[in-house]
């Protein structure tokens, strides 16, 4: 008994220095390599486990920024020989809201004791911010070209305008995603 536990004892010593060792058998090399990561480091994780949204914006609240340019377009509006240097507007909208999340912790220890995982649950709220929502240029009062067609926005309000449709359109979808009273 006492020398199984002395062979478990230096496998175990072998494996946690990361040692190899070979050994033969009816003239067969087995060669056998060990190695255990044991540092005492702990690894902190993090897994979602629900997110919902907590406040949304007003609708009135949505604010484009709008940038301009100048162009120079062939065929405006499809009239031959109609070329000009045009102002031309883009815009975007961008959109901050508070989320709650609950999140699992899990801290882990490379030991030899094999100590078992720390976990625990906390909620925060974050704010976070959307994807840009872009005035669409096909929607855009003025074309050129005649079969490559191009599509502008000639008015800094008719850009933040579709900009701001597109935003409420999001919003207005997120409103299932909200965090209910009670939770």
């Amino acid at each position: 008994m006492k020398n199984s536990f002395f062979a478990v004892a230096f496998f175990c010593a072998v494996f946690a220095v990361g040692a190899s060792f070979a050994q033969t058998k009816n003239g067969k090399m087995v060669v056998l390599h060990g190695g255990v990561d044991v540092d005492g480091k702990s690894t902190v994780t993090e897994k979602l486990l629900e997110e919902c949204i907590v406040a949304l914006p007003s609708l009135k609240e949505l604010e484009a920024d709008v940038s301009a340019r100048t162009e120079y377009l062939k065929e405006i509006n499809g009239e031959a020989g109609k070329n000009d240097q045009v102002k031309v507007y883009t815009a975007s909208v961008k959109i901050s809201y508070k989320v709650r999340q609950k999140i699992l912790i899990i801290i882990t220890q490379n030991s030899l004791d094999g100590k078992d995982p720390v976990t625990r649950t906390e909620e925060r709220i974050i704010m976070k911010e959307t994807v840009p929502f872009e005035s669409d240029p096909g929607e855009g009062n003025l074309f050129a070209g005649r079969s490559n067609r191009k599509y502008y926005y000639t008015t800094p309000d008719a850009a933040a305008d579709n900009a701001k449709k597109r935003a409420q359109i999001w919003v207005s979808q997120q409103q299932n995603v909200l965090c209910s009273v009670g939770k």
